[in-house]
């Protein structure tokens, strides 16, 4: 029997945008190494995929990132096929006709340069800082308490009931529950309905997968639809507030804020809390249920854990940096720029491939090591810093910290019963469907 050998891998046989091979097989990262090593500013063509520079080096990413004067946001905010880029536009256009506003407006602040960025960003900005996070530390804590508990409870009783056949999802019935517990709280939706904010966040980000489809769906009837009902439950809160007065909260903070003398359009007013509600639960679920998966896959890194409280803080930073979540955003060159001896043409696309940088040799020592003692963390999970920094980062550390604080005393009694099921968003975030543990025999 003749087997052909797998292509080598070159510069010109590369391939970082396959969905699919995310989906069934990870990240690329054999394939970043090599972009790092011999074109860390690399001019990326392939079918179905308008051309790009593919940044791969930490230096780069937070250089482009720190000079938004050069590389603009309002024009492509991430990487997508063509195909996919128009139907997001038919959908923009749709609910633009169906809710009011323009399909060219910015979809939210983050498709917006300085000084526009700044202040829409500035709106809510209070509700995220270390401080009031510092504030939120035991009602956080609280919190993790007693959904670990329940956790380990369905655990030990999936056990007993299948023995060796049992197996208890991480993402629903752990990762998912603080991150929305809290977002939601922030925002002011009422308890009820936060696994509905959870469940829109998991089918808007898992568009493609039929699994998150009706009978008779397809990818756009299914994203109308969730867009819809979030939209009506949204309308439904922001009526409430006219009603029975504004709060402390973030939607009361987006109906009152100003922005050069106006109040924000109904249209800004959505997305802006649809952007607060889904970033503030996707990407932090994901980084813990990739954290347990980590923790459990290098068991003398856990027992540390176990047996040393203090370094839940750096175990954190660890699995932000590890699990890197974010996988790319986009900019366009407002003119022309030189980077590494490239000329970066104003108008073209670069495309910043943020854990191709957390693996960065020339950053991070051993960077394929999982260490939660490592001392020099300076990782993209966040974003590269500059103006686009995520604005939910100390909410994400608190809440990780809280959980993974919790985790320690039961995490020996875990151990991994699958493969994690992915699901890739636009090659966006490196989304985890779900990932199964069972109590490991004593």
């Amino acid at each position: 029997m003749v087997t052909s050998e797998a292509p080598r891998l070159t510069l010109d046989t590369l391939d970082i945008t396959d969905s699919d091979r995310y989906r069934d097989h990870g990240y690329p990262w054999a394939e970043w190494d090599l972009l790092r090593r011999e074109a860390p500013i690399y001019w990326y063509q392939r079918p179905g995929f308008e051309p790009f520079w593919a940044i791969t080096r930490h230096a780069d990413i937070r250089y482009i990132s720190a000079h938004p004067e050069l590389f603009s946001n309002s024009q492509m905010l991430r990487l997508n096929t063509a195909q996919k880029l128009t139907q997001q536009q038919t959908e923009r256009e749709f609910q633009t006709n169906r809710h009011g506003g323009d399909p060219s407006d910015p979809q939210d602040f983050i498709w917006m340069d300085p000084p526009e960025h700044r202040q829409h960003r500035g709106i809510v900005a209070r509700h995220f800082t270390p401080r009031v996070m510092k504030t939120l530390e035991d009602h956080f804590g609280e919190l993790a308490e007693n959904y670990v508990s329940d956790f380990a409870d369905k655990v030990v009783a999936s056990f007993a009931d299948k023995g060796a056949d049992s197996a208890v999802d991480v993402v629903h019935e752990l990762s998912a529950k603080l991150p929305v517990a809290a977002i939601c709280d922030m925002g002011g939706v009422p308890e009820e309905d936060w696994e509905k904010i959870f469940e829109w966040t998991e089918a808007f980000a898992g568009q493609d997968d039929p699994e998150y489809w009706e009978p008779g769906e397809n990818s756009f009837q299914a994203t109308q639809r969730v867009v819809g009902q979030w939209f009506r439950h949204t309308q439904g809160l922001i009526e409430e507030r006219h009603r029975n007065g504004f709060g402390e909260d973030l939607l009361s903070d987006l109906l009152q804020a100003e922005i050069d003398g106006r109040n924000l359009t109904p249209d800004e007013v959505h997305n802006y809390f649809f952007l607060l509600l889904g970033a503030g639960n996707e990407t932090t679920r994901n980084a813990i249920t990739g954290g347990v998966k980590a923790l459990l896959d290098h068991p003398e890194q856990m027992q540390m854990l176990v047996e040393d409280e203090s370094l839940v803080p750096s175990a954190v930073e660890e699995i932000l940096r590890w699990t890197s979540i974010v996988i790319q955003f986009q900019r366009t060159a407002v003119q022309d720029v030189e980077l590494r001896g490239q000329t970066i043409r104003k108008g073209e696309s670069v495309v910043l491939w943020y854990p191709s940088a957390n693996r960065d040799e020339e950053i991070f020592e051993d960077p394929y090591k999982f260490d939660i003692t490592r001392k020099e963390n300076d990782h993209f999970a966040f974003g590269g810093y500059g103006e686009h920094f995520c604005l939910g980062a100390s909410l994400a550390r608190w809440e990780m910290r809280s959980i993974f604080h919790a985790l320690r005393p039961i995490l020996p009694q875990l151990e991994i019963a699958a493969d994690p099921e992915y699901v890739i968003s636009f090659l966006h975030v490196g989304g985890i469907k779900r990932q199964m543990v069972r109590h490991r025999p004593a």
